[in-house]
């Protein structure tokens, strides 16, 4: 059992805001009082990136605490900077043969932003700017003006940086400290307390995302769980293929929904029912006092499900609501990003054909958002309302219809033509195979790497027939076949669905 805690604030905050929640712990009986240290990084310096704060980090946690594994408790923003500190730590340790314990031992994330932040984006607009100068206290003479372009890029949904941790480190790749197949010393054990409400008043009128359904006002809910999907969409061999990705981590990490807590008040010891049993502060002070093993950590992913589900009738009815967040990267098959692209959701019938009063209710159910990044546009992330999934699922079976995704692609190359590409989504009577997952999850975010056909024209390059003896020529072989031309949104619903191309 860890007998330290760092404590990690979110971005454009500082370890000021967090002393009541160090003192909430240390008069729990948890640590002692000098043993409860916090973290100050600038997250509002234009330069500073993710990976330099996993840097620095990691050099100071090796000079502080000298191998000993802690325990950290991060808010916001901080959920990545200590994501990105493990995934570096790993990746040293792995790459230098050290075989070294996980530094830490409990990661309890607070209104995490996991998969960014829609406030990301304001943040880099002179307005932003102009906020952080002269409207934080917390701000540094030397980043006047500034306000953390490089870590708001990353904030922002859809980013390559998410995508780069999530995917291909600790959530999804193979080298993992979330994960019950590596030694007990080597395991770190996370859990998220999400806050179920945003704000209103002053806050909610000037920044309408603040009082977005869906989110705590700063993070969107679905992104602040750990418990992603990830799955590889070919479309390389003349056909749709689905290859989930087998995980390395935790089946199942510890995720509940509070009441009564918004993104600012969830590690607030002041706000009323954060101390109780089941408030966010009395399930954190239960998770610390126990000696967390893998066969317990299965059972607190349990006691969470159940803590989330007594919170959710408390909820305004209007934030009761679920979503699900798609975040898709597209590139193509030699592997370059394809940033001008449109996925579309909608409804074939049994015979094939499109469903046109099924592919409206869709929309009108599920209120698709979709935000494309400001820098990687081949990144998107695609938000969509669950809480009337069921009653759509319903619908599909008595059609006897299928949900579809069609990928169009657009390439800057006038040369370079994109097949267009369609899958089954889902299919409600078809059971997963080999225990797949279901597409469509509440809570959750889905990551999708795209993978599309892609053709050149002849005039971009072509290989001649070969010359005869005498210098003529044979006859010329039938021309190839044309490209499929592209399709794109709603288009598929004015006539059938084109056969393959061969």
């Amino acid at each position: 059992m860890a007998t330290s805690l760092l404590i990690v604030h979110g971005y454009s905050d500082g370890s000021t805001s967090f002393t009541a929640l160090g003192d909430f712990f240390v008069s729990q009986g948890l640590y002692a009082h000098d043993q409860v240290f916090y973290l100050d990084y600038s997250s509002m310096d234009d330069e500073a990136t993710f990976r330099d704060f996993a840097d620095k980090l990691d050099a100071d946690y090796r000079t502080r605490f000298a191998g000993r594994r802690i325990d950290v408790a991060c808010h916001s923003t901080g959920s990545l900077v200590v994501r990105a500190w493990l995934a570096m730590h790993e990746a040293r340790s792995r790459r230098r043969g050290l075989n070294e314990p996980c530094p830490v031992a409990r990661l309890l994330c607070f209104a995490p932003a996991n998969f960014g932040s829609d406030l990301a984006r304001l943040g880099q607009s002179f307005l932003g700017k102009f906020r952080s100068t002269f409207f934080n206290s917390r701000s540094h003479r030397e980043d006047f003006m500034e306000s953390g372009a490089a870590v708001l890029q990353g904030l922002e949904p859809a980013s390559p940086f998410q995508w780069e941790l999530s995917f291909e480190c600790d959530l999804h790749g193979d080298h993992t400290y979330f994960s019950d197949a590596r030694p007990e010393d080597q395991r770190c054990y996370p859990f998220v307390f999400a806050a179920g409400e945003a704000y209103d008043g002053l806050q909610a009128k000037v920044i309408k995302q603040r009082a977005m359904a869906g989110t705590d006002g700063t993070v969107r809910i679905a992104g602040t769980s750990l418990n992603s999907r990830a799955c590889t969409l070919d479309f390389r061999q003349g056909g749709a293929h689905l290859q989930w990705w087998r995980n390395q981590r935790f089946a199942r990490m510890p995720f509940a929904v509070f009441s009564g807590v918004n993104h600012g008040s969830i590690i607030d010891p002041g706000c009323p029912g954060f101390t109780d049993a089941d408030g966010p502060g009395g399930m954190a002070v239960q998770v610390l006092r126990d000696a967390t093993t893998a066969a317990g950590y299965a059972t607190w992913s349990a006691a969470f499900d159940a803590c989330s589900a007594a919170h959710h009738p408390r909820l305004p009815e209007e934030r009761q609501v679920q979503f699900q967040q798609f975040f898709f990267r597209v590139r193509d098959d030699v592997d370059a990003p394809v940033e001008d692209y449109f996925v579309d959701f909608h409804v074939v019938g049994p015979d094939g054909q499109p469903h046109a009063a099924l592919t409206e209710q869709f929309d009108e159910l599920f209120e698709t958002k979709v935000h494309v990044h400001s820098k990687a546009k081949s990144h998107r992330v695609f938000w969509m309302n669950c809480s009337q999934l069921r009653t759509f699922d319903q619908e599909l079976r008595a059609a006897g219809a299928r949900l579809m995704i069609e990928v169009s692609g657009k390439s800057a190359l006038p040369d370079v033509r994109y097949y267009v590409s369609t899958f089954v989504a889902y299919d409600p009577a078809v059971d997963p195979v080999n225990g797949a997952p279901v597409l469509l999850a509440p809570n959750t975010t889905t990551l999708v790497d795209v993978i599309l056909n892609r053709a050149q024209t002849d005039r971009l390059l072509s290989i001649g027939a070969a010359r005869l003896a005498d210098g003529a020529r044979p006859v010329a072989p039938a021309a190839a076949p044309a490209v499929t031309p592209e399709r794109t949104g709603r288009a598929v619903l004015a006539a059938p669905a084109e056969p393959p191309t061969p």
